[in-house]
């Protein structure tokens, strides 16, 4: 039989201070990055959002399409640049159903990212991007059942990524780019005080794109892998008063993705767009957790949380339709599985389920500039969580409004 992890949810109450164990736990889970799956966002580096990111691997009208697949530039000409804004409206609610106070939060917040190709020489293209690829600012308060594993919380991923594209020839391309990758949150809960903590990471993308003719392109690509170490001060009690806590630490990362994404040209004015993605979440499987407190015994400052997370794939489909010589109009849906689906290992700081995301867009051009108007409409599913033990068993409901505007030129 495997030897499971300690999960402090699980620590005996009369000898370990259970609830704030648990709070530890989910202050430094909620720094990970959650990628498409999950509650954070990355619609900001989206090149056509119109579509739920559909196609990404193989769009040439955006600069942002370097950001799935670094390939797509040696497609974009000699020089392309992208700016996408846009701000989205976030809310969570937590239903009781043993009698405990439900709660909500909700956040109204802009993300922005800039990317920029450039052809370096016949062969060889260039390109930058920055972008806001996840976070946000959630307050629960401290009335709710959950107060004592989360009150407040505010998280911001953001990520740099230079890249080189090489043209094989008229139809093959292939590229490679460096994720330098920097996060930082702080968080507050009735029982402790994380202060602000930050991290820089390092990783890798890499991928493909093959052009079978102008109605049909096909591309591959690969994102590595980020691991952040996150020591940061706190504040609280373990219970007892000669347990002063006064730092946390621990290990988390982010996910490898791959994509594959198609385009075909079904008719002279109708565009076809798929994406697959697949998302390596079944790597965090259990979060190490070290705290650091006045007379500190292993059992209580050494701990494993199980996660206990599953691989996510993500299928997103659109279409993109030139209805006139000024304008495109864009529609898409993507799906996304949940990668935890037991009650019982559901945390309040990533409530995760199934994911359904809508979205419609137009496009046109204005004085050699592409305009590129979106919304997009995410729902979250409901998560049901069983922590009877800390006084959370209920269901979360989560859902996101997005409206933006990218512009090319």
């Amino acid at each position: 039989m495997r030897k499971q992890p300690i999960n402090c949810a699980t620590l005996p109450s009369k000898n370990t201070p259970t609830r704030t164990l648990s709070a530890l736990a989910i202050a430094v889970g909620m720094a990970m990055p959650v990628q498409a799956s999950g509650i954070l966002l990355q619609e900001a580096v989206v090149a056509n959002a119109g579509t739920t990111g559909a196609g990404d691997g193989v769009h040439t009208r955006s600069a942002a399409a370097m950001w799935t697949n670094p390939a797509t530039m040696s497609f974009m000409g000699e020089s392309r640049t992208t700016v996408n804004a846009l701000g989205f409206d976030l809310k969570l609610s937590y239903e009781d159903q043993i009698g405990n106070q439900n709660g909500s939060t909700q956040a109204y917040e802009p993300s922005l990212a800039i990317f920029h190709t450039r052809q370096l020489n016949e062969d060889v293209f260039f390109g930058l991007g920055f972008g806001a690829a996840g976070g946000s600012s959630l307050d629960y308060g401290s009335e709710w059942a959950g107060a004592g594993l989360l009150e407040s919380t505010t998280l911001m991923m953001l990520q740099i990524n230079p890249a080189l594209s090489f043209k094989v020839n008229d139809q093959w391309s292939w590229g490679m780019g460096a994720q330098i990758n920097y996060v930082t949150f702080e968080q507050e809960t009735s029982a402790l005080s994380i202060d602000q903590e930050s991290d820089w990471a390092l990783g890798f993308n890499m991928g493909v794109m093959y052009r079978h003719s102008d109605d049909l392109d096909f591309g591959f690509s690969f994102r590595s892998k980020v691991e952040h170490e996150l020591n940061t001060s706190a504040s609280g009690k373990l219970g007892l008063e000669d347990r002063s806590i006064n730092g946390v630490s621990t290990e988390l990362a982010m996910p490898a993705i791959i994509d594959l994404s198609a385009r075909w040209g079904v008719q002279k004015d109708l565009d076809l767009l798929a994406s697959v993605q697949w998302h390596r979440w079944s790597e965090w499987d259990k979060l190490p957790l070290n705290i650091s407190a006045d007379n500190c015994i292993d059992l209580i400052c050494n701990l494993n949380v199980e996660r206990d997370w599953s691989d996510v794939w993500k299928l997103a489909l659109g279409a993109d339709y030139q209805v006139s010589s000024d304008w495109r109009l864009k529609a898409g849906i993507s799906y996304e599985s949940s990668p935890q689906n037991d009650a019982t290992l559901q945390w309040v700081d990533v409530p995760v389920g199934e994911q359904w995301r809508y979205s419609v867009g137009a496009s046109t051009n204005w004085n050699g500039y592409d305009f590129d108007m979106f919304y997009e409409y995410a729902d979250l599913g409901k998560t049901e969580i069983d922590r009877s033990t800390l006084g959370v068993t209920g269901q979360f409901d989560g859902r996101i409004h997005f409206i933006g505007l990218n512009v090319s030129f």
